[in-house]
């Protein structure tokens, strides 16, 4: 049972019926290298609950419905590779078990935010380099569509 918990809300979920916790959210940052991280005293309080819950997996949730710079950041593979650093930091700092990706959506801009064609095969390597720099044994999730049509599945799996 995974739950979405947000920034800006101050229910704490219970964690004895979940198994996993998306913290909502981090974001692409202004300089397209690296997360920004909204209200990490609340991120900590999350990840406290692991202490009584040993069980329990939290995530940092990047981005989420208008949510920019994805398409700029991953577009570019300096930028891409700061990231996916950045993650990896973030995940060793905070002590986190992995990264979800809620790019919504590559190649659509109904979101408000930019996107280009080449944003699928620039989302498959961002995954990669997310993949590389966490390692195999954090969790790196996403979030789709339920066509999945943004994302090239099969190239992901590969990796």
């Amino acid at each position: 049972m995974i739950a979405y918990v947000t920034s800006w809300s101050t229910v704490m979920p219970d964690p004895t019926y979940l198994t996993h916790i998306n913290y909502a959210f981090g974001h692409v940052n202004d300089s397209f290298d690296g997360v920004r991280i909204d209200n990490e005293a609340r991120l900590k309080s999350i990840i406290a609950l692991k202490k009584k819950h040993p069980h329990l997996k939290v995530l940092l949730s990047i981005g989420g419905w208008g949510s920019g710079r994805f398409s700029e950041m991953a577009a570019d593979a300096v930028n891409r590779g700061k990231f996916a650093k950045d993650c990896e930091r973030l995940v060793k700092e905070f002590k986190l078990d992995g990264i979800d990706i809620d790019w919504e959506y590559p190649t659509n801009s109904s979101a408000g935010i930019s996107a280009t064609k080449s944003d699928t095969e620039n989302f498959t390597l961002l995954m990669r380099d997310i993949r590389k720099a966490i390692g195999k044994k954090k969790l790196l999730t996403l979030a789709s569509v339920s066509s999945g049509q943004y994302i090239a599945f099969d190239r992901i799996k590969t990796m």
